[in-house]
């Protein structure tokens, strides 16, 4: 009877907002994904589900296509539905998900990372972020004998991390061995190194901010220096600020670095890979897990590395550079105080904060609603079909036409943003999001 209570959610009579009820009743949060909650973005307004995806482009169960700039919030590199990938996976479907021994294809893909990653000699698989992350801290302190870890930047769920962002659930002895840096600041950085015996710096070698010149040189330099492991985070740069990531983009080559996302555009699969002399004491120091040889997530990841050599990157920042500067100019034609903080991969936008303030999480808003004014124009672009999300990607299936359409709804979307900014909560027809990557308040 509850089988078939809960297929009938899926009949077009039942409204999005019921079975979002209905997933709530079923799962913490309503999804596996907290930054795919509706909490996350205009409430009320935005599509709460997808069922089908295309190229640039995502199908609610409105049946409306949306221009979206989400990009499986950044694995997609290729498009969605990208006939190559697909063509891998059906194929090695027929021979079998996963098998009682290797496959070739871990020796294939190892040798494919090595080939195109600057630090990988050697190359281990996992299935997510955070697993990469993990691992990555594992091996510093196997290889130093050092506990203590410094981190700049978002590196996932993990208890080591989380302990300093939201500390729900972990132990707060953590905090003893974990400390932080802040990103575009050396000297904050030896302070931690010069206080505490540091096992590895791990760090997104770019978050929001870009690197000022000799940032990244100066923080390879001190590690070494101190005795630390250089570990990017390249979670979300791998594969999408080139093809050999931040590192080869910047020129500055880790110990470690940490791969996920955009390897295998959308199927599920991470990678940690350095210099074999690192990477050797995962002889020893333990790290196993069931699928990570899964054979579909790893085809997708050969056939999207094969095909990402034939790109040319400049199609990403060039489009993401328009989008950029189009965004920028809009927002100032119409009197808007705005931070369309990144670079031409990946931005973020905010009312009226800075970038210095938005990396250290804080704030400082001369708009009385700052989050309502977001919301308001996030709203606007998406009556327009454009999911415009927190985090915008640029992918290879975006076009030029797709910029200048982005910059239309734009402009419009800000327009009534300056017209109703005394008025928001009047015209605001769903909710603002919540911060769920915040530190405890």
């Amino acid at each position: 009877m509850l089988i078939k209570k809960i297929k009938n959610y899926f009949k077009p009579k039942f409204s999005e907002d019921k079975l979002w009820e209905n997933a709530v009743r079923l799962m913490p949060r309503g999804t596996q994904t907290l930054s795919k909650c509706p909490d996350q973005f205009v409430d009320g307004v935005y599509p709460k589900f997808i069922k089908k995806s295309k190229g640039a482009y995502v199908k609610g169960l409105n049946n409306k296509w949306y221009l979206d700039y989400m990009c499986g919030l950044g694995p997609i590199i290729l498009g969605y539905n990208h006939k190559r990938t697909n063509k891998a996976i059906m194929s090695e479907l027929k021979k079998g998900i996963i098998h009682s021994l290797p496959t070739l294809l871990e020796q294939e893909l190892a040798e494919l990372i090595c080939e195109v990653v600057p630090c990988a000699e050697q190359v281990r698989f996992a299935k997510n972020g955070t697993d990469a992350d993990l691992v990555a801290v594992r091996i510093a302190r196997s290889y130093t004998g050092r506990e203590h870890i410094v981190k700049c930047g978002y590196h996932g769920w993990g208890d080591w991390h989380g302990v300093i962002m939201r500390d729900y659930g972990i132990p707060k002895s953590l905090k003893k061995i974990i400390s932080e840096f802040e990103y575009n600041n050396l000297k904050s950085l030896e302070t931690e190194l010069k206080k505490n015996k540091v096992a590895g710096v791990i760090m997104e070698a770019q978050a929001l901010t870009a690197p000022e010149p000799g940032f990244l040189e100066g923080v390879r330099e001190l590690c070494t220096k101190y005795g630390a492991l250089l570990i990017f985070d390249e979670v979300v740069t791998g594969f999408r600020w080139s093809l050999g990531g931040a590192s080869e983009y910047y020129g500055v080559t880790p110990d470690l670095c940490c791969l996920g996302k955009a390897i295998a555009n959308g199927m599920p699969l991470a990678a940690i890979a350095g210099k074999k002399e690192y990477m050797q004491e995962l002889n020893h120091a333990f790290f196993s897990m069931t699928f990570g040889g899964e054979c579909l997530s790893l085809a997708a990841a050969v056939e999207t590395i094969k095909e990402l050599k034939t790109k040319n990157y400049n199609h990403i920042w060039r489009l993401g550079n328009m989008l950029d500067s189009g965004i920028k100019e809009l927002a100032k034609k119409h009197n808007l105080k705005i931070n369309f903080a990144g670079s031409a991969p990946r931005h973020n936008l905010s009312f009226d904060i800075n970038e210095s303030e938005f990396k250290n999480n804080q704030s400082s808003f001369i708009y009385k609603d700052p989050k309502g004014m977001k919301a308001l124009f996030y709203q606007e672009m998406v009556k327009q079909g454009i999911l415009f999300p927190n985090v915008i990607y640029i992918s290879f299936a975006h076009t030029e036409k797709d910029i200048k359409k982005t910059l239309k709804a734009a402009d419009k979307a800000f327009k009534f943003v300056a017209d109703n900014i005394d008025n928001i909560d009047k015209v605001l027809e769903g909710k603002k999001s919540i911060d769920i990557f915040r530190k405890n308040t």
